[in-house]
């Protein structure tokens, strides 16, 4: 598949866009992670962003522990989305770059690119997380360190709108 005539028309350059990811998860493809074809099968890809979302909450200052999900920062994927535009196949090396590009009252938007070592986007990918009462489901405010962990390490590429 041909990326730029698959890129939507609204993205930045991909060196421009890549510059607003701070953080970077690296991985190697496993033979587990293939398919039939030889190429990663595409829901391992929303395991490799969960993975680096979990990394990038890890970088930002949050202490993970049991409870930090079920208690302290409740977040819950709400919705997700992936473009796919080329393979990777067993044994390459790639990197997941994530940022938070928006916090609203109760919910995240992380953005991911996947890339390849030549610096090729494999993935496209958005996730939209809510901060639950774990009690009741119901959403509630983000937290106001998380905001600030959050706004200290993205700078000024990540928007809030409440």
């Amino acid at each position: 598949m041909n990326l730029q005539n698959h890129q939507n028309s609204k993205s930045l350059p991909i060196n421009d866009e890549i510059i607003l990811f701070k953080h970077k998860f690296s991985r190697q493809v496993e033979f587990s992670q293939v398919d039939s074809f030889g190429v990663v099968h595409n829901l391992q890809y929303f395991y490799f962003l969960e993975w680096a979302r979990t990394d990038y909450l890890r970088a930002i200052g949050l202490k993970l522990n049991p409870m930090t999900f079920l208690q302290d920062y409740p977040i819950m994927t709400v919705h997700s989305e992936i473009d796919y535009f080329a393979p990777l196949k067993f044994n390459d090396l790639f990197v997941v770059l994530t940022r938070v590009e928006f916090i609203k009252n109760s919910s995240l938007g992380f953005k991911n690119l996947i890339i390849n070592e030549k610096t090729e986007v494999i993935i496209r990918g958005s996730s939209i997380l809510v901060n639950v009462n774990p009690k009741t489901l119901d959403s509630v405010r983000i937290p106001d360190d998380l905001r600030q962990l959050i706004r200290n390490y993205e700078g000024q590429n990540v928007i809030f709108i409440d």
